[in-house]
């Protein structure tokens, strides 16, 4: 069989969330990594006061001292690199790429870290059809079928369309619903020669 390669992706249309988001973490990352450098500072300044037992200062109340403010930049030091790296997570988009058969599908976050979600073979395809059709409703209300949305608008761009694969996963059976053009089901089908599409497809 002819070796089929096909690639899409899909961002968000719609950034300005994100962008406020990106922006609303990266601030109190940044406030984070200011309180702990203030709170190393407090520490370094403990650490160098007189001791002196008769005016009432011992070594135990200063270390008592220092707590707070170990625990101070421990939280914050955590906090901004928790927010630092959560902030790219607001920029999201996925790679759909078919390869002879197979699916391969990718949440990629920020254009800087990918990860790889599915890995769909020729026999674990199921059904293809058009999000909201009936046939995808009966699926999204079955109980052993969970859906997963791999798109991050929730409106599909003009060349593009809301579908929907039925596959059987490592992770059980699944709903996948992506934004795609309608070459990707057709290199599916052309590739795997099964009758996959719903049989209310070409109604529309």
């Amino acid at each position: 069989m002819q070796e089929v390669f096909y690639e899409e992706s899909v961002s968000l249309h719609n950034e300005k969330p994100a962008k406020f988001r990106y922006t609303l973490f990266t601030v109190f990352g940044v406030l984070c990594f200011v309180s702990a450098v203030f709170a190393v500072i407090n520490i370094w300044a403990l650490m160098f006061t007189p001791v002196d037992e008769d005016s009432g200062i011992a070594v135990k109340d200063v270390l008592i001292g220092m707590i707070p403010w170990a625990v101070m930049f421990i939280l914050m030091l955590a906090g901004g690199i928790f927010l630092f790296i959560k902030r790219h997570h607001f920029y999201i988009s996925y790679d759909y790429t078919f390869v002879s058969g197979e699916l391969r599908i990718s949440k990629v976050f920020h254009s800087r870290k990918r990860k790889l979600l599915y890995r769909i073979s020729d026999e674990k395809y199921v059904k293809l059809g058009r999000v909201g059709s009936e046939s995808y409703k009966k699926l999204k209300s079955s109980p052993d079928i969970k859906e997963d949305i791999l798109t991050p608008n929730e409106e599909a761009a003009e060349d593009k369309e809301f579908y929907y694969i039925q596959a059987a996963t490592n992770v059980g059976k699944k709903l996948l619903v992506l934004e795609c053009r309608q070459e990707l089901l057709a290199n599916i089908l052309r590739y795997t020669r099964r009758n996959l599409l719903e049989s209310e497809f070409n109604r529309k």
